[in-house]
């Protein structure tokens, strides 16, 4: 996948050739567009009419917001967990591995292996805000701790001020994947 710093008109266009960015074109679209992010792209929805060529402008400046709120790479995955370690827990809680994957199922946002100290985290994350990902991150950092989510445990993942705006965030983000699947 592309990551770009600062995309120009030009290099929309030729990430689009590349298939860097597919366009999927919907007649039940009239109106809007959207892009997301899937493994090794990014998705672009469009009305079946839409004139890439004639939104260029437009559709660049999309990309260049998307790139200054992008964590989705593996070393932003890591850095991201050394952040919250040092902010959270003094630094002492500390993956042996952390990982994007795709394998996890629709109700779980992440994993950790508590034995291995490997945390996996669902993919589909890649396209929230980066504040919800610091909370799911803090969650499973707190796992290798403690395992079970007991009174303690949440105590520990609580230290994010922001984990209660998360957990109703992620509820009404999964309603949406859902919906889009019905």
């Amino acid at each position: 996948m592309v990551t770009q710093q600062r995309w120009t008109e030009e290099d929309v266009l030729r990430a689009i050739a590349r298939g860097e960015i597919e366009v999927r074109r919907s007649a039940r679209r009239k109106k809007t567009i959207s892009v997301s992010k899937e493994l090794g792209t990014y998705v672009l929805s469009t009305p079946v009419r839409y004139s890439v060529e004639h939104n260029i402008r437009s559709l660049t400046n999309l990309f260049n917001r998307l790139a200054a709120r992008d964590h989705s790479s593996a070393e932003d995955l890591v850095g991201l967990a050394e952040e919250m370690s040092r902010r959270y827990f003094d630094g002492r809680l500390r993956p042996q591995s952390i990982r994007w994957v795709t394998n996890q199922n629709i109700s779980r946002w992440a994993s950790t292996t508590t034995s291995s100290g490997d945390i996996r985290v669902s993919h589909r994350l890649q396209a929230v805000p980066r504040w919800v990902l610091e909370t799911v991150i803090v969650h499973e950092l707190a796992h290798l701790q403690i395992g079970p989510h007991s009174k303690a445990f949440h105590e520990l993942a609580d230290r994010h001020p922001r984990q209660a705006d998360a957990k109703h965030y992620l509820e009404g983000f999964s309603a949406g994947e859902q919906f889009s699947r019905g």
